[in-house]
């Protein structure tokens, strides 16, 4: 559901969340692919190892905005 504060709700960031993660996820460079709100709307954020090395990402999928932060190489730890 979609509000005038919201215009694109979370249905539409899931929607194209799941198409990022189809384009971009298998690429090295990208840690992580999630949702986000900012500025009261939903967005698809795609976390990246280095903001120098971004992959060729749009600004927008299907209208919803995506969103870069470069958080550098996530790995599991022992435990």
């Amino acid at each position: 559901m979609t509000s005038p504060d919201d215009p694109f709700g979370r249905a539409a960031a899931q929607a194209a969340k799941a198409r990022v993660q189809d384009l971009f996820g298998a690429d090295s460079r990208v840690q992580g692919v999630g949702i986000a709100r900012r500025s009261g709307t939903y967005g698809v954020k795609v976390n990246v190892v280095s903001e120098q090395d971004v992959p060729d990402l749009p600004d927008a999928v299907d209208g919803v905005p995506v969103l870069v932060a470069a958080v550098g190489r996530i790995s599991a730890r022992a435990s």
